[in-house]
């Protein structure tokens, strides 16, 4: 499956490295580039777009301005050089949060995190919606999980970590374990991204439930919860901005 990408950036310089990098992913298809917000909206009327690479400082009207305007937002990797705008960033519900400069390895990262919503939300439409295929009912602050039986709510707040467990998934919450028939990237797509992060193949956390981070492991009530290789970069750079 092909990806289709815009971009919107109105340096020269980051349009030319992301084009770059896309053109070296060949599940990615570039669309067009533009050099402002209303350029983009012309772009995006014209044809679908599955993946937005958005600057945020541009003229006129900022990436966040464009973000709250669009109705049928695609997947959206905000690429800025400012650090401070992360938190209303990811509160606009966008994939990932690129800090310039960025490496290939980083924005490989970031386009895996958004090709895995594109191609969950794509079987969800290609499937008839049953209790049983989709046993996950989900709302902005809570889920409802399939246990024992029955639905059993799940405040997003109470939520410490998620634990893979193969074909499971249990969910540690602050006073209960439950495990669930699920994977853990169908569990992390319910999650909002603002609150809870993946740092391990193994392992989501809740990102206000950490108690301490002690070189590669991070301490959640008594538990020790290591940090893979291929996501300490980008936990780190998430730890910097809150």
């Amino acid at each position: 499956m092909n990806y289709k990408c815009l971009i919107v950036d109105d340096e020269r310089p980051a349009l030319k490295l992301l084009t770059a990098y896309i053109s070296k992913l060949p599940h990615l298809e570039l669309i067009a580039t533009c050099e402002n917000a209303m350029e983009a909206l012309a772009a995006l009327q014209r044809q679908p777009i599955d993946l937005l690479f958005l600057d945020i400082q541009m003229p006129e009207l900022t990436g966040l301005d464009l973000l709250k305007v669009l109705q049928n937002k695609p997947q959206v990797i905000l690429t800025t050089a400012y650090r401070e705008y992360a938190v209303e960033g990811f509160a606009l519900q966008v994939t990932d949060y690129l800090v310039k400069p960025f490496s290939l390895e980083r924005f490989i990262q970031a386009v895996n995190k958004a090709t895995a919503q594109i191609d969950l939300a794509t079987a969800k439409n290609s499937t008839s919606s049953t209790e049983e295929q989709q046993p996950i009912k989900t709302a902005r602050d809570h889920f409802f999980v399939r246990t024992n039986y029955k639905m059993t709510r799940i405040d997003f707040e109470d939520i410490l970590y998620l634990e893979s467990m193969r074909e499971y998934v249990a969910i540690h919450a602050k006073n209960h374990r439950y495990v669930v028939h699920q994977s853990m990237n169908t569990m992390q797509s319910k999650l909002p991204a603002s609150l809870f992060m993946r740092v391990h193949r193994s392992y989501l956390i809740a990102l206000k439930a950490i108690k301490s981070i002690h070189g590669n492991t991070i301490t959640i009530k008594e538990k020790q919860i290591p940090i893979g290789t291929s996501y300490r970069k980008s936990f780190f750079e998430v730890i910097e901005l809150l």
